[in-house]
């Protein structure tokens, strides 16, 4: 089991060398959204599936999921015992 984390869009554009106003003419999402979220990037779950899935694409990354840390989390053993 998984755990969302933070964002990670801070890091992704540092590595790829691109600009906010770069992805959010890529995305259409403004720039101050875009700003927003990386602002915001402690806080899970500021981006819907959609917005993920768009600036994702526009990274050319693999999958929306690359945009946050996931943490794996141990399952209780009441979890574990119910599969």
């Amino acid at each position: 089991m998984y755990e969302v984390g933070r964002c990670r869009l801070r890091e992704i554009l540092k590595s790829k060398r691109m600009t906010q106003v770069k992805l959010a003419e890529l995305t259409g999402i403004s720039k101050q959204q875009i700003n927003n979220y990386i602002n915001r990037q402690h806080i899970v779950g500021v981006m819907g599936l959609g917005t993920l899935r768009t600036i994702a694409e526009a990274l050319n990354l693999d999958s929306p999921y690359e945009l946050y840390e996931m943490k794996r989390v141990a399952r209780s053993p009441e979890e574990a015992a119910s599969d």
